[in-house]
């Protein structure tokens, strides 16, 4: 089977997101014939010319499937292929404030446009109210490994006195809402507790910070199924989330992990100091072996989708 896989290639570090590139990476080990087309800059002429790009590569490589990350990517997808027998399959990565003209739009085009689609967390599919197929990312559990706090500490230049509270996004994205961490670490007037923002990393110094903090902070307003949960629990590192996408179900019983309600900062902090309390790690990563969260485990799922269209 070939397939195409299309994503945003505005990223920083590579062309494409890191999770993107995972799963691609994956489907190849699981023996498809895998082509990755990125889409380069921003804004109608850049999503235009995406479409002519692309659609000579549909014509020139007759792929079974075109497989689009986010929904502007699976308008290029479908525009690219139409004409010919491939199937456009999109990945619905984040959810949706309610009632939102971008909700309704999705929604037809589940109905109307793409030949299947795929959310990521069950609260997803819940908004768009359509039965939908459910695959998370997974996690590379090769390249999310284990590694002794002190020395993570000692690699990360962690001061022995000092407890860290990783909060892995840029500030500037507003909707991660960084002042709620900021508020949040604030509220527990401890001035040994440090709250350092982790992005413009490769994933090796990811795990690393992963593994000398004491905490994980994710203060997300709206996500779908986000890696970064699973990826600190890859490395057991104690956790506390607002309650977005699938968090609460991914960490339901694991000691050391916390979620609180979305715009609390009050109960954000006092997560924050019940996981800083906790003062060990966690066995997030024994249970994201157990829900088949590995990308060699959802690459086999997402092949089992692909043939069943």
């Amino acid at each position: 089977m070939k397939v195409i896989f299309v994503a945003s290639g505005n990223k920083s570090v590579g062309t494409v997101s890191s999770f993107v590139r995972s799963q691609f990476q994956s489907l190849k080990a699981e023996g498809l014939d895998m082509l990755l087309f990125p889409i380069r800059g921003k804004g109608m002429k850049s999503y235009a010319k995406g479409i002519v790009e692309l659609r000579k590569i549909v014509r020139k490589e007759h792929p079974d499937v075109v497989h689009a990350h986010y929904s502007i990517c699976g308008i290029v997808a479908k525009l690219a292929c139409l004409g010919t027998k491939t199937k456009v399959i999109v990945s619905i990565l984040g959810s949706f404030p309610r009632d939102t003209f971008k909700l309704h739009w999705v929604r037809f085009c589940i109905k109307h446009v793409w030949n299947a689609t795929i959310t990521k967390s069950q609260r997803t599919a819940n908004q768009l109210g359509i039965d939908l197929p459910v695959i998370p990312n997974g996690v590379n559990l090769d390249q999310f490994t284990l590694i002794d706090k002190g020395e993570a500490k000692t690699m990360c230049g962690f001061e022995e006195d000092k407890k860290y509270v990783i909060w892995c996004s840029n500030p500037s994205r507003t909707e991660k809402r960084f002042g709620w961490a900021r508020e949040a670490v604030e509220l527990l007037k401890d001035d040994k507790v440090v709250l350092l923002p982790v992005y413009d990393k490769t994933h090796d110094e990811v795990v690393k910070y992963m593994c000398a903090a004491d905490v994980l902070l994710l203060t997300s307003e709206m996500e779908g199924s986000p890696n970064v949960i699973k990826e600190a629990m890859a490395c057991n590192c104690p956790i506390v989330s607002t309650d977005v996408g699938d968090v609460r179900w991914v960490t339901e019983g694991v000691q050391g992990t916390y979620v609180a309600p979305i715009g609390d900062t009050l109960a954000l902090s006092h997560c924050l100091r019940d996981a800083l309390n906790y003062a060990r790690r966690t066995e997030g990563r024994k249970r994201i072996i157990e829900y088949g969260l590995t990308t060699k485990e959802i690459a086999k799922k997402i092949k089992s989708f692909y043939d069943a269209i």
